[in-house]
Protein backbone atom coordinates (compact mmCIF):
# COMPACT_ATOMS: atom_id res chain seq x y z
CA UNK A 1 0.00 0.00 0.00
CA UNK A 2 0.80 3.64 -0.96
CA UNK A 3 1.74 5.68 2.20
CA UNK A 4 -0.62 8.63 0.00
CA UNK A 5 -3.56 5.75 0.19
CA UNK A 6 -2.68 5.30 3.84
CA UNK A 7 -2.72 8.82 4.53
CA UNK A 8 -6.36 8.76 2.57
CA UNK A 9 -7.63 5.81 4.08
CA UNK A 10 -7.17 7.11 7.64
CA UNK A 11 -7.43 10.99 7.38
CA UNK A 12 -10.64 11.23 4.99
CA UNK A 13 -13.10 8.77 7.81
CA UNK A 14 -11.59 10.28 10.74
CA UNK A 15 -12.29 14.41 9.26
CA UNK A 16 -15.43 13.78 7.67
CA UNK A 17 -17.13 11.82 11.06
CA UNK A 18 -15.58 14.82 12.90
CA UNK A 19 -17.43 17.26 10.46
CA UNK A 20 -20.56 15.87 10.56
CA UNK A 21 -20.87 17.33 14.00
CA UNK A 22 -18.63 20.35 13.59
CA UNK A 23 -21.11 22.72 15.38
CA UNK A 24 -21.67 20.58 18.63
CA UNK A 25 -17.73 20.06 18.44
CA UNK A 26 -17.55 23.92 18.40
CA UNK A 27 -20.46 24.78 20.47
CA UNK A 28 -19.13 22.10 23.65
CA UNK A 29 -15.73 23.05 23.07
CA UNK A 30 -14.31 19.11 22.17
CA UNK A 31 -10.94 19.99 22.03
CA UNK A 32 -10.09 15.81 21.67
CA UNK A 33 -12.28 15.28 18.20
CA UNK A 34 -10.60 18.69 17.11
CA UNK A 35 -7.31 17.30 17.47
CA UNK A 36 -8.63 14.29 15.93
CA UNK A 37 -9.97 16.52 12.94
CA UNK A 38 -6.77 18.73 12.95
CA UNK A 39 -4.83 15.17 12.57
CA UNK A 40 -7.18 13.34 9.93
CA UNK A 41 -6.84 16.48 7.59
CA UNK A 42 -3.21 17.40 8.31
CA UNK A 43 -3.02 13.28 6.71
CA UNK A 44 -4.94 14.75 3.55
CA UNK A 45 -2.92 17.57 3.39
CA UNK A 46 0.39 15.21 3.16
CA UNK A 47 -1.29 12.80 1.24
CA UNK A 48 -1.96 15.18 -1.79
CA UNK A 49 1.29 16.86 -1.48
CA UNK A 50 3.25 13.29 -2.09
CA UNK A 51 0.79 13.28 -5.12
CA UNK A 52 1.81 16.46 -6.22
CA UNK A 53 -1.76 17.85 -6.13
CA UNK A 54 -0.85 21.20 -4.51
CA UNK A 55 -4.07 22.92 -5.06
CA UNK A 56 -6.09 20.05 -3.34
CA UNK A 57 -3.50 20.25 -0.43
CA UNK A 58 -3.68 24.05 -0.44
CA UNK A 59 -7.55 23.75 -0.31
CA UNK A 60 -7.50 21.49 2.65
CA UNK A 61 -5.27 23.84 4.37
CA UNK A 62 -7.61 26.71 4.13
CA UNK A 63 -10.24 24.38 5.59
CA UNK A 64 -7.78 23.46 8.34
CA UNK A 65 -7.21 27.19 8.88
CA UNK A 66 -10.49 27.96 9.01
CA UNK A 67 -12.20 25.01 11.02
CA UNK A 68 -9.70 26.47 13.31
CA UNK A 69 -10.45 30.16 13.56
CA UNK A 70 -14.02 28.63 13.95
CA UNK A 71 -12.82 26.77 17.16
CA UNK A 72 -11.00 29.19 18.25
CA UNK A 73 -13.94 31.87 18.11
CA UNK A 74 -16.71 29.63 19.50
CA UNK A 75 -18.69 29.58 16.55
CA UNK A 76 -20.22 32.78 17.97
CA UNK A 77 -22.37 35.03 15.30
CA UNK A 78 -22.07 38.99 15.01
CA UNK A 79 -24.69 40.24 18.10
CA UNK A 80 -25.08 36.98 19.55
CA UNK A 81 -25.46 37.53 23.21
CA UNK A 82 -22.39 36.09 25.47
CA UNK A 83 -25.29 34.96 28.35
Amino acid sequence: MELRTALFGVGYPVSVVVISRFVPVVRERRWRWLVAHHLGVAAIIAGWALEGRHSAAAFNGAWLAASSAWYLLGGRRAGASAG
